[in-house]
This record gives structure tokens, C-alpha cells and sequence, in this order.
């Protein structure tokens, strides 16, 4: 005599077992043990696609989870809370897809170029070429800011002229100063900038080095090996200032990174007597850091639409009034988000949104030159 529930156990026993424990498969997932049923030993296509699907979440939820992100403070975060989450990219997926791509945004148009196009920067290049490179460059912005000039008013476009004349002087007088007094690390003068550290004399590979008494010699030459590295492109990034922009937009995301769970554990202090547990802090941390990230990246899409369009008609405009908005709208966001997830009275938000604000860029300076010290160093 059959039974109702005949029809489900057929579908299990046609199932196949678990082939680490033996239990019947219901799913993608064994319910006992948690081994999946797809193993490594497969077709190269199929890894390649569960490689991008784990790591950037690219479907539906992206969609729905991009548009909240951007328009609607705290959104994200409390329906995580509220145990809405399925629908969403996790917060640790979204802002790792999130930061890599801003970033990478950013790298991309902050790369210092040659008139050939391509990366890369002289060494030992003679005065004459530099001064005709700076020449050539302010000639491109002035013809730019004459092609431009009926979409802007007269006051501004003399300013912008005169500005644009400065500072290709001030350019031009820096590499003739250089030029009479050149700042070269040598082995006869490996310090230049007379640096002290841990001593009142300056540095000195041989005569004044790093010297820990408690460590071995090999980690203290490693250290005067890593500072002399910073003092050679320390002076490179002097001569090329767009290698320390670039460097300097490298090491952001580490530099977030890095301060993520230090500025959890600052909402949880100030939030303290919400009892709210550190891991709810850490994913409101993670939701704002993945709106900054994402405003970065349109901050950078609208330059580019601005430097493509900048002989248009009203369309120069239109761009600054973006960049305005989205500028602003960052402080903004931020507020309200903390008000929402936290929901304490105005007075009180603001007050902790001033302190928690000041101690997070203090952290971030410190992050990032921190990072940018080690970067120079491992060049």
C-alpha cells in the first residue's frame, strides 16, 4: 500500500550518495557532512565560472543591492540585520568587488604618461626635453581653454589662463633650479635630505646606519636596504610627481582595508550601550566603505565623460554640477546611513558623526602613509 509521501522518498533513493559519508544527496550540499557534490575534478570552464560567480556575485542581487548602496543610506545594513540577506551581496563580497574595481578605476586614469602614450618615466633626461614637454603640455591646456572659452565667463577663463601660465613657470624655474643644484642619491651622498631617524645625524649606510641592538644583522641590513629604497624614489617621485600620485592611488584599498576593523571597533565604542555585537559594526563598516568605493568610481567616470566632452555646449557644466553633487552627497550619506542603522536622536548622531569622522581620517592618513612608506620602499 503506497503512501503519500512514497513520491519523495523514490526521489532520494534515486539520488546519489554522498561520496564522503554515504548519506543521500538532497541538494548541492550533503545535509550531514556539508561536502559539495561539484569537486575540483571537472571541466576548466566550470571552475573558471564558480571562480567569478564566488568572488564578484555577478547576477541579480547585484542589481538589486548597487541601486540601495548609492540612494538610500543605512538600507543595506538593516535589512542584513533584519535577516534579509539572500537577495543582497554580502557585504564582505560586495566591498572586495567594490574596492577593486574603484580602485583599479582610478589607477588607470592616474597613470603617469609619455606624449607616446605609453607608462613610463626618463631618467637622466636632458633640460632642453623637459622644458619642451612642460611647453608642449600648458600650449594643450590653453588651446583647450580656447576651444572652451564661449561656455565660460570672462573673469573665469582669464583666471583659468592666468593660473594655467603660472604654473607652467613654476614649473619651468623648478627643473632649471634642479638642474643647478641636482638632488641625486649616490654613494657619496646617499642622503640627500640630511633624514635623521632613531640618531640627531643624519642617516648613513656605513657611517650612521639602522641598528637595532636586539636583532640579528641581517634584519638590520634589511631595513637600511628598505630606507635607502625610500630615499632613491623618494627623489624619483620629486622629479615625477604623477609616480607618487600613482603610488599614492595604489595603496588606498590596502590603506582601507587595513582601517576597516579599526573603525568597526570605533562604532562600537561610541554605539557601546546599543549592545550591539562587533560583527553588526564590521558590516555597517563594510557597507559605507563599499558607498565610498562606489562613489569614487563614478566621481571618475564623470571626469572622463567631462575631459571627453569639454568642447561641448552646456555639457562642461552639467559635469561640474555632478561632481558637486556627488562630493556633497558623501557627508550626507554617511549621516543619515548612521542615523538609520543606530537610530538615535539627531543631537547625538551628529555629535558621534563629528568624532567618529575625525578619528576616522586621522586613521586614514596614517593608514595610507604607512602604506605609501612601504610601497616607496619596495619599489
Amino acid at each position: 500500500m503506497s503512501t503519500p509521501n512514497e513520491p519523495a522518498v523514490e526521489i532520494v533513493r534515486a539520488e546519489s550518495p554522498c561520496l564522503n559519508c554515504g548519506t543521500p544527496m538532497l541538494g548541492e550540499f550533503c545535509y550531514r557532512c556539508g561536502q559539495p557534490k561539484k569537486g575540483m575534478i571537472r571541466h576548466l570552464p566550470g571552475l573558471i565560472a564558480d571562480f567569478f560567480d564566488s568572488v564578484f556575485n555577478l547576477d541579480t542581487r547585484t542589481v538589486r543591492t548597487l541601486g540601495p548602496l548609492l540612494t538610500k543610506p543605512g538600507f543595506l545594513s538593516t535589512e542584513y540585520f533584519a535577516g534579509r540577506r539572500t537577495r543582497y551581496v554580502t557585504p564582505l563580497r560586495l566591498y572586495l568587488f567594490m574596492s577593486v574595481i574603484a580602485f583599479l578605476a582610478v589607477a588607470m586614469v592616474s597613470q603617469p604618461r609619455s606624449e607616446g602614450g605609453s607608462v613610463g618615466f626618463t631618467v637622466g633626461d636632458k633640460l632642453e626635453n623637459r622644458i619642451a614637454r612642460i611647453d608642449a603640455e600648458e600650449k594643450k591646456q590653453l588651446d583647450r581653454l580656447e576651444k572652451n572659452k564661449d561656455n565660460l565667463p570672462a573673469a573665469v577663463y582669464a583666471m583659468q589662463r592666468e593660473q594655467t601660465m603660472q604654473r607652467a613657470e613654476a614649473e619651468r624655474e623648478e627643473e632649471r633650479e634642479e638642474e643647478r643644484n641636482p638632488t641625486e642619491v649616490t654613494p657619496e651622498n646617499p642622503n640627500p635630505f640630511d633624514v635623521t631617524i632613531m640618531s640627531d645625524k643624519p642617516w648613513h649606510p656605513v657611517t650612521n646606519p639602522i641598528h637595532f641592538s636586539s636583532m640579528p644583522d641581517a634584519v638590520n641590513a634589511w631595513f637600511n636596504q628598505k630606507f635607502a629604497m625610500l630615499l632613491v624614489n623618494a627623489v624619483e617621485t620629486k622629479k615625477h610627481p604623477d609616480k607618487f600620485i600613482a603610488a599614492l592611488f595604489g595603496v588606498a584599498p590596502q590603506s582601507l582595508l587595513m582601517i576597516l576593523p579599526v573603525f568597526a571597533l570605533l562604532l562600537k565604542c561610541f554605539y557601546f550601550f546599543k549592545r550591539r555585537l562587533y560583527m553588526e559594526h564590521l558590516i555597517v563598516a563594510l557597507h559605507s566603505h563599499s558607498f565610498l568605493c562606489l562613489t569614487i568610481l563614478l566621481l571618475v567616470l564623470i571626469n572622463r565623460v567631462a575631459a571627453w566632452t569639454e568642447t561641448w555646449p552646456l555639457v562642461p557644466g552639467l559635469m561640474s554640477w555632478l561632481i558637486f553633487a556627488a562630493s556633497v552627497w558623501i557627508p550626507i550619506y554617511l549621516l543619515l546611513a548612521q542615523k538609520r542603522v543606530y537610530g538615535q536622536g539627531w543631537p547625538m548622531t551628529v555629535f558621534k558623526y563629528f568624532w567618529i569622522g575625525t578619528f576616522y581620517l586621522v586613521l586614514l592618513v596614517i593608514g595610507i602613509m604607512i602604506n605609501l612608506v612601504w610601497a616607496l620602499a619596495s619599489l
